[in-house]
């Protein structure tokens, strides 16, 4: 029986190889189109690479030279640095000074007595004040931790309070201003104070005013100075010209820090000069002398020489001395600042907790020629007493930072102090033991990753530039950096663009950018070479021809040391005002970044290569698709043809076989 043929299916005549012979012929347009549009595509990433290596580049460039530069940057170094540190700007001057931290600022935190567990806060209206802020509410009665609660909540980073545990069935209620300084000291008021004298947080003011001096048996002798014309009445110490005394400090007050002596010193009178007269001393004359031989005597003749006692007059110029009073230590005298020139009255207010060193007498000296000091009575008080009440239990008691700036003494409410030194913000963490030096200099290092990173960046984009225009294989192999999968990627890329001059003239301007000599006045500062940053800066003999791919490489000794040096003049190196409006116009950054920016801002070179990237790629992809339907409509079509041809040849084969069959049949019958 003849074979049975199924068009499309059977494939008795090889129409199926023939048909796909004929479609390579058809496919070959649509194969070049798809390597073309595979070729935009490798070209467009070509170009999105450099882009990238391009934008870093601008990026490294811009931050040396913009406001943020990193050679305004500043470092501060403390040799008390558990004590004081340091916050340089940018605008602080490079230098030293000296500072030495007496006493921190702090602030009122009270400790209560130990209370149960389960204490209930009585009902009431709770105030509290720290200098003018006040915390005030309503308390309907509850827990004690309850009221730590609520008190947090309305505290408004002024108060804070806080529960310790003491015992196991015992707490301590602490209280606390958040505000250091003397006038941010706690105030109780309305209930609070009557809740904190009963868990005994706060007492009853303990002593009064002390009188230091009121009579004349409290003064005592001064060296060198009159004590006996002092007078002592009408709650004033009177000290007349060329006198003075000192007052002994009991050791009940000088041992309390926490008290201050007030007094206050009022100058009267009139400078004048005044004379001396004194009889001038002339020697006294032997009378005649004699000479007598026997009898005879000879009488020398007086002297004709006479004389007239004469008085020798001196005048004594004025003194004027506003500095009067001293405190006395055991180890110095200490001056406490001049009295008002004009009469007025000056007050003196001493807190013994200023002082490192016992304070033992107070001093007062009179060295005027024509004025008289008039004194009130010194007097001792404990300033925290004077609010009504004192601490039970005190952690810390409310006070200013204490300091000598160059030997200055300066207070602050705070430890972080930003106006003594310009531009430098002072951190006191505890008193110093000696005085701590602050040196302030450039961060050299920060600088350093600045230029190192700039070269960095600046020889990947070199080798991109390279591997793209040139086609030579050890421009890969030299970069011995990269991983297998980039030197893969870039052996694609190998001379992709050797035809294009836009790499090769930007590689041209970098160059003559990085070795270009700046000329800047007053600089000594000029190449980067100067700088340790060349094409051969390690200094590398005989031939290398990577020596000439425009890399460059980098002297970290001599840049450490340029820093170290010069870095002033390196910062305008790279960014400089040439015209004094105040804004950069020369230098390798500011040179660089702008070149940068032709090719890499938004419609710049590379954005409009791409762009027309995309239009052909689109144009392609378009082609594609058009071409991939014209191809499915013809593959279509030959199936058809020889399909139908197919059944044709195997109809007359039917047909054949039946012929044969019955001529056959025919044959047998006869």
């Amino acid at each position: 029986m003849a074979d049975i043929t199924i068009p499309g299916v059977s494939d008795k005549y090889g129409t199926t190889s023939l048909i796909e012979q004929l479609m390579e012929v058809e496919r070959v347009p649509l194969t070049r189109e798809q390597e073309r549009l595979d070729t935009y595509k490798a070209e467009q990433d070509a170009w999105r690479s450099v882009n990238k290596a391009m934008s870093s580049l601008r990026e490294s460039v811009r931050t040396l030279y913009s406001f943020d530069n990193p050679f305004n940057t500043k470092l501060a170094s403390s040799t008390e640095e558990d004590a004081i540190t340091a916050d340089p700007s940018r605008d602080a001057d490079i230098g030293s000074f000296k500072i030495k931290v007496e006493q921190i600022a702090e602030a009122d935190r009270f400790l209560s007595g130990e209370i149960d567990n389960n204490y209930e806060v009585p009902e009431g209206t709770y105030t509290f004040k720290v200098n003018e802020k006040e915390i005030s509410f309503k308390w309907k009665g509850g827990k004690v931790s309850d009221f730590v609660t609520s008190l947090n909540r309305r505290g408004n980073n002024t108060i804070k309070a806080s529960l310790i545990g003491v015992s196991s069935s015992k707490k301590s209620l602490l209280i606390e201003s958040l505000l250091t300084g003397k006038e941010n000291a706690l105030i109780f008021e309305d209930d609070a104070f009557s809740f904190a004298q009963n868990i005994d947080m706060i007492r009853e003011k303990k002593g009064e005013e002390k009188i230091l001096a009121s009579t004349k048996s409290d003064l005592e002798q001064l060296s060198g100075y009159a004590l006996t014309s002092v007078r002592v009445e009408n709650d004033l110490i009177t000290v007349p010209p060329k006198s003075g005394f000192y007052v002994e400090i009991p050791r009940s007050i000088k041992d309390d820090k926490n008290q201050q002596i007030n007094f206050s010193v009022r100058l009267e009178g009139q400078e004048e000069a005044t004379t001396q007269v004194e009889k001038e001393k002339f020697p006294i004359l032997p009378s005649a002398a004699m000479v007598q031989f026997k009898d005879a005597i000879v009488f020398n003749i007086e002297s004709e020489l006479g004389y007239t006692p004469e008085t020798k007059v001196t005048k004594i110029e004025p003194v004027e001395d506003f500095s009067l009073v001293f405190l006395q230590t055991e180890n110095e005298e200490i001056p406490l600042g001049k009295v008002d020139e004009t009469g007025l009255e000056t007050e003196f207010k001493i807190n013994l907790s200023d002082y490192a060193e016992k304070i033992e007498n107070i001093v007062v000296k009179n060295n005027n020629t024509g004025k008289t000091a008039y004194i009130t009575f010194p007097k001792s008080t404990n300033p925290n007493v004077a609010k009504g009440f004192e601490p039970s239990n005190p952690i810390s008691v409310a006070q200013d930072a204490k300091l000598k700036y160059e030997g200055i003494t300066m207070y602050r409410s705070t430890n972080k102090i930003d106006d003594i030194v310009e531009n430098v913000t002072l951190n006191l963490e505890a008193p110093t033991e000696k005085t701590a030096t602050i040196k302030i200099e450039p961060d050299t290092e920060t600088s350093k990753e600045a230029i190192i990173e700039l070269v960095g960046y600046y020889n990947q984009l070199i080798a991109e530039i390279n591997i793209l225009t040139q086609n030579k294989p050890e421009l890969i192999s030299e970069l011995d950096y990269l991983s297998s999968e980039e030197v893969e990627a870039y052996e694609e890329k190998l001379g992709m663009f050797s035809s294009d001059s836009t790499l090769t003239s930007s590689k041209s301007s970098l160059q003559r950018i990085m070795t270009n000599t700046y000329p800047i006045e007053g600089s000594t500062i000029r190449l980067l070479s100067q700088i340790g940053i060349s094409s051969n800066a390690t200094g590398s003999t005989g031939y290398d021809a990577s020596k000439l791919r425009g890399y460059f490489e980098i002297d970290e000794d001599k840049l450490d040391e340029a820093l170290e040096n010069n870095i002033g003049d390196i910062k305008n190196l790279f960014g400089y005002d040439s015209d004094g409006d105040l804004i950069i116009d020369t230098g390798i950054a500011y040179l660089m970044e702008k070149n940068l920016q032709a090719y890499v801002q938004t419609g710049g070179i590379l954005a409009t290569k791409t762009r027309t990237l995309d239009t052909k790629i689109s144009n392609s992809e378009k082609t594609i698709d058009r071409l991939e339907t014209q191809l499915a409509t013809k593959e279509q079509e030959y199936k058809t043809k020889f399909g139908n041809m197919e059944s044709t040849l195997s109809n007359l084969e039917s047909q054949s076989d039946s012929i044969t069959n019955f001529n056959n049949q025919q044959s047998k019958n006869r």
